[in-house]
């Protein structure tokens, strides 16, 4: 190995240690701080990454892309997704996505340059082991983050963010169905430590004193799968926790079918699968008693076939709305991030009450990708898991335990997002198991072996070199910028611990107006959000009092100015994406609070023209007409939106709020049906809070 390969592989394996430290990640600075960081980080370190890798396969044919069919998936993958979001619903959004989600086409496209660095780099399984131990070291850290996360819960509740209700871990992951998927990658990857070499193994199964280190190691493994599988549950994540088991027990069954002699793996298949199928039995067994239901991943785990529970219907819901989609593009789909619109177009009236209204993920991978790609990126992701499973499957580079936790711990993954969605950490390590398996898989075959001239090199060389920095500049900076500057632009005012209140900028909606103008002049994808955001902070803005009378007036001409800002704002945002009824709704709204009903009854009859069976949009309309006195179209709205599903306590109570305001006899008559059908409580709530 000459001075310069070795250099340049360094600096690989610098990078993608790098990359285990994304889960790390908050950028307080930044809008949507557990995203977008870790994003502009993958995204910058791929991007030196591959340039590396460039020079290093010019310089050294060995390096360059091996013919497998994980690989020409993926590729294949990558180019039907581009066809997809070039005719789909929302381009921008489709190949840049957004500041909540940081996906698109270019990050399919990072993705697939990582692969490529990885499964050419990376080609003994020591290097990967070695970076398996280094994630693992890492989780251990996440895992006493969250040990600190419960003990701060435990002495005070106050400001702890709640999900459903309920408290659950999420560290600087941001979220504890991603942080579950973390949790579930690095408690496989410390049995596949474990199992890969069958020889240490066996001495520390027979207690040899000859190999303390490696029995040490194996003791690490041990603690290591142990507080990750804790974490997991922790997590409360109901698919990832199901993936986990199922993955035990694939794991055991896998082991079993592969081994053919050895019996000590094939009493260790049956104990995986054995003490699987007991816990699963005892917790359902118990369901029904204090210990599991004061367990809160007990119970979680146990109603996670609970149609009933508004988790679960709202997904059964997503995936109808998905299938209906499907239907009107079945062959390229909708485009990347464009599920908006399905959800909008094909909302069911059954789906859970008035606070799921806006979904932009089907939360089911195949759905999500039927509708994002239409039947040929669906098929062609599918391809790559396909290609992945048979490659471990025929090759003999892993060993059998290797094999079959390799498969599982794809198997329990693909469990986990029959219920979520990918995001970069569940991505990055995808790619680390897809790399792993290409690169071992292909080790032995011949790369492409074509010359170039050396003159030709040093040209490729030198343009690498000043191309990547404008590469880097191009996709990241701007978006960074306007990412920091949203965080500026929304802020109002602020308090102190003492609960005083001050203006956040000393030049109060004046500065905020200048932030937002400055994203929207820099034209990237974080337009649209600088959009929703300005009418999402529109109540602190209206709501700004001083007691000094001169500022007042300062400050009320200030707020015509804002209104009038946001209202041109968000006019030009929905000419731009016409068939989203998000903007028209949400602008609705903000003419209501600003007294303008004609315009806000306009908007709002543009957004029911776009998703017609959404209950809470009409009845932001139903409130509009209630407002200015519209007394025959607000009843008839009301009692069409409540036939819609008269299920909901929220549909009912905003019909009998209108008959209670133009219609007496219906009022009573509302009253009185509510309780012979046995819905008393909803009869005292409305009288308790708007009577």
């Amino acid at each position: 190995m000459t001075k310069t390969e070795k250099i340049l592989k360094i600096l690989i394996y610098v990078g993608v240690i790098a990359l285990l430290t994304v889960p790390f990640i908050v950028s307080e600075s930044l809008y949507e701080l557990f995203i977008t960081g870790k994003s502009f980080i993958f995204r910058v370190v791929v991007e030196i990454l591959i340039a590396i890798w460039l020079i290093l396969a010019i310089l050294y044919p060995k390096y360059r892309p091996k013919k497998n069919w994980i690989l020409i998936s993926f590729i294949l993958f990558t180019l039907s997704l581009f066809f997809s979001n070039l005719f789909g619903v929302d381009q921008t959004a489709s190949f840049w996505s957004n500041l909540e989600r940081m996906e698109g086409w270019v990050t399919i496209v990072h993705l697939l340059g990582l692969l490529l660095v990885l499964g050419s780099v990376l080609n003994t399984k020591k290097e990967w082991y070695a970076l398996l131990n280094i994630s693992l070291f890492g989780s251990l850290v996440m895992v006493m983050i969250a040990f600190n996360e419960i003990i701060d819960y435990q002495k005070s509740t106050e400001g702890v963010k709640l999900w459903g209700g309920l408290f659950r871990i999420y560290t600087t992951v941001g979220n504890p169905a991603h942080l579950a998927i973390y949790a579930l990658f690095n408690s496989f990857f410390a049995l596949l430590l474990i199992f890969k070499d069958t020889s240490r193994l066996s001495n520390f199964i027979k207690r040899t004193k000859k190999t303390c280190l490696a029995n040490w190691l194996i003791w690490f493994y041990i603690t290591a799968f142990a507080l990750n599988t804790w974490m997991l549950f922790q997590t409360g994540t109901r698919g990832a926790m199901l993936g986990f088991m199922g993955g035990l027990v694939l794991i055991g069954l896998l082991m079993a079918f592969l081994e053919k002699e050895k019996t000590i793996y094939k009493k260790i298949a049956f104990g995986f699968i054995t003490a699987t199928i007991l816990f699963i039995g005892t917790i359902i067994s118990l369901k029904e008693t204090d210990f599991v239901q004061n367990n809160q991943p007990l119970d979680r785990l146990t109603s996670i076939f609970d149609t009933n529970s508004p988790a679960i219907k709202i997904r059964i819901n997503n995936w109808v709305h998905s299938y209906m989609g499907f239907q009107e593009r079945p062959i390229l789909g909708w485009g990347q991030d464009n599920f908006n619109y399905v959800f909008d177009k094909y909302y069911l009236p059954s789906s859970d009450g008035l606070d799921s209204m806006w979904f932009d993920r089907a939360h089911n991978i195949f759905f999500d990708w039927l509708i994002a790609g239409g039947i040929f990126g669906a098929f062609l992701y599918l391809s790559i898991w396909l290609a992945t499973v048979l490659s471990i499957f025929r090759t003999r580079e892993f060993n059998n335990n290797e094999k079959a936790i390799l498969i599982s711990v794809l198997a329990g993954y693909f469990v986990h997002l029959l219920f979520v969605f990918d995001t970069i950490i569940s991505y990055l390590y995808f790619i680390f198991i897809i790399a792993f398996v290409y690169a071992i898989t292909t080790k032995d075959k011949q790369s492409h072996q074509y010359q170039i001239s050396e003159n030709l090199k040093r040209i490729l060389i030198t343009a690498i070199i000043l191309i990547t920095p404008f590469v880097v500049y191009l996709i990241n900076y701007q978006p960074y910028k306007a990412a920091g500057e949203l965080v500026k632009a929304i802020a109002v005012v602020k308090r102190t611990p003492e609960g005083q209140m001050f203006f956040y900028h000393q030049k109060p909606i004046e500065d905020n107006i200048k932030y937002f103008e400055s994203i929207i002049n820099r034209d990237t994808f974080a337009t649209k959000e600088a959009r929703e955001a300005m009418l999402s902070i529109g109540d602190d803005v209206f709501g700004l009092q001083v007691r000094n009378n001169q500022v007042q007036k300062q400050i009320d001409a200030l707020k015509s100015q804002y209104a009038t800002f946001v209202y041109n704002q968000i006019k030009q945002q929905i000419e731009e994406t016409p068939n989203d009824a998000g903007f028209p709704f949400l602008l609705s709204n903000f003419l209501m609070r600003a007294g303008n009903y004609e315009q806000a009854e306009k908007y709002a009859l543009t957004a029911i023209q776009l998703s017609p069976t959404k209950q809470g949009i009409r009845t932001s309309l139903v409130r509009i007409y209630s407002e200015t006195n519209q007394s025959e179209k607000a009843l008839a709205l009301a009692r069409e939106t409540y036939e819609l599903d008269e299920s909901k306590r929220g549909l009912w109570i905003e019909y009998v709020r209108a008959a209670d305001r133009f219609d007496e006899e219906l009022f009573n008559q509302l009253v009185e049906e509510a309780i012979e059908r046995g819905n008393e409580g909803w009869v005292n709530f409305y009288k308790n809070k708007y009577r």
